[in-house]
């Protein structure tokens, strides 16, 4: 038995860490554009694990405009389908957007018009996304996927009604156009520079 976990051990090794060395740029710095990072910035590396097509990521990044202010963080792995680190991958990670939107006005649940409404919500989600990276020194990035995530029905906003501040529920579809009880469409560009 110890044999053959010997043997399993040396040969995963070898499997990882023992791949043909290619001439890969494996480090990756880019900004990134889109929904829901809006505005940031991507690390990537490329690990010379199956073949090179396993490259962890981070991302950050925002969209502070106007009545809405979004942050988002999201961390996954790449897995390219050529060895050469560039090209077509599919990407799986966990992300987390934290959002506030203010300046909410509408009717509420009892017909009483609300002005000056702000709504804060935190959404964890599961990513699925399908990419393409052209470029080896100087890279463009597209990615396009969704984001799994049971989110709460309603949304708490406090709003002045009737003179009074008040907090109250509202549907997701009342506040935001594009996300619906499971989650949200992503929808990411890219550019960067890797070495």
């Amino acid at each position: 038995m110890k044999s053959l976990l010997t043997v399993l051990f040396l040969s995963i090794s070898m499997l990882c860490f023992s791949q043909r060395q290619e001439d890969i740029n494996r480090i990756r710095i880019g900004a990134k554009g889109g929904i829901p990072i809006g505005v940031g910035l991507e690390v990537e590396y490329d690990t010379p694990l199956l073949g090179n097509r396993i490259a962890p990521f981070a991302s950050y990044g925002m969209f502070p405009f106007s009545d809405l202010d979004f942050n988002y963080f999201e961390i996954g792995s790449n897995l390219y389908f050529g060895s050469r680190g560039k090209g077509g991958y599919i990407s799986a990670s966990y992300g987390d957007l934290n959002g506030e939107v203010s300046n909410l006005s509408g009717t509420n649940d009892n017909d009483e018009r609300y002005t000056n409404g702000v709504v804060k919500e935190q959404l964890s989600s599961f990513n699925l996304k399908l990419g393409w990276k052209y470029g080896r020194t100087l890279y463009f990035r597209v990615e396009v996927g969704y984001a799994f995530g049971k989110l709460p029905e309603e949304l708490e906003v406090t709003a002045d009604v009737n003179g009074q501040r008040e907090t109250f529920l509202l549907t997701y579809d009342e506040v935001f156009d594009y996300i619906s009880g499971n989650g949200y469409p992503i929808f990411n560009l890219g550019i960067g520079y890797s070495f």
